[in-house]
């Protein structure tokens, strides 16, 4: 059926499984395909899974979301703390345990319907390889135990937090570093916050470049400054050129200085270096510049990304150059 009967409700028979975790699925952050994201919700225990002195992973107190099927989701929580155990250490080399939650239901061909914890183990090896876990279920945490191991407590484990994070519906989803966030595609609108950068974030599938995009935060990194001696003598000042992104904006900071006493024409171009074409403005930008030196100075900020100076009189000697005035839309909106 393709509307679900409503919650709660007074149908005689109930609510069937698969209506309850559709209408569920609603409820929280969901992917480019219309599908819940899976994770678990903010204000959990960090870290979420630790080592003990016995071959165990204790489970902290969480809320979680997990997707048994693309038909809809599962709300679970974890009220204290949980132990979980797994095997003895391999007898040489090392492996790779991955600790997981999953909801089972009978329906599904499951022996109960219990949500239950799970220790996959992989097998040992110089190089060892991460085990797949049971589809449906929701990887918490992975943890590389040695040989020489007798706890998961003891040198050389290695527990590392796997788990995705998601959000209630609308609201802004944890992402770890770059690599998640290049591995999500979530609908239109979905906010992000990088814990590795502290940058919020949006996504735009309509953008000129569909992706993610900067709207809050710690400035994002717009790509390296190169300055170019040229004729000039150019080179980096004090505080150095920067290129930054925030709010849909490029800017760049900092200064450059010419350190030989060359001669400026007036009107002449001189360029100064470059940033990266990808961070470029998409028309040639011209933007008046601060100098210590008695002239009027503009920057020309092309859409290769090369840097020029224009001085509007002739000018002899050293100076130095203010790029803090500096900004262009973001190309790829």
């Amino acid at each position: 059926m393709t509307l679900t009967r409503s919650l709660p409700t007074q149908h005689a028979s109930g609510l069937p499984l698969i209506d309850e975790r559709r209408i569920a699925a609603g409820r929280f952050a969901r992917n480019a395909d219309g599908t819940a994201r899976p994770g678990v919700l903010p204000g959990h225990t960090n870290p979420l899974v630790t080592g003990r002195a016995s071959m165990g992973y204790d489970i902290a107190v969480f809320n979680a979301v997990t997707t048994r099927t693309s038909a809809g989701a599962e709300e679970i929580a974890n009220d204290g703390v949980v132990t979980v155990a797994t095997t003895a250490a391999p007898g040489a080399n090392s492996r790779i345990d991955v600790i997981w939650v999953r909801s089972q239901f009978v329906v599904a061909g499951d022996a109960n319907n219990d949500v239950v914890f799970g220790v996959t183990q992989g097998v040992a090896g110089a190089i060892p390889a991460k085990p797949s876990i049971p589809a449906g279920a929701l990887e918490f945490a992975t943890a590389t135990i040695p040989s020489t191991a007798t706890t998961t407590l003891s040198s050389g484990v290695v527990i590392t937090q796997t788990h995705p994070f998601t959000a209630a519906a609308g609201g802004c989803v944890l992402l770890r570093n770059q690599a998640e966030q290049d591995a999500w595609t979530p609908q239109s609108g979905q906010e992000a916050f990088r814990l590795d950068t502290q940058q919020r974030l949006v996504y735009m599938p309509n953008a000129t470049t569909p992706g993610w995009f900067h709207v809050g935060g710690k400035p994002a990194d717009g790509g390296a400054v190169t300055i170019s001696a040229g004729s000039a003598g150019f080179q980096a000042g004090t505080p150095a050129p920067l290129l930054k992104i925030q709010n849909g904006r490029y800017y760049l900071e900092g200064t450059f200085v010419n350190s030989v006493g060359a001669t400026f024409g007036a009107g002449s171009a001189y360029i100064v270096g470059s940033i990266p074409a990808s961070s470029a403005p998409l028309v040639e930008r011209r933007v008046p510049i601060s100098t210590n030196g008695p002239m009027a100075v503009s920057l020309i900020i092309a859409t290769t990304g090369v840097l020029s100076l224009v001085t509007h009189q002739a000018f002899t000697g050293t100076a130095s150059f203010v790029l803090d005035a500096a900004s262009w839309a973001d190309k790829k909106l």
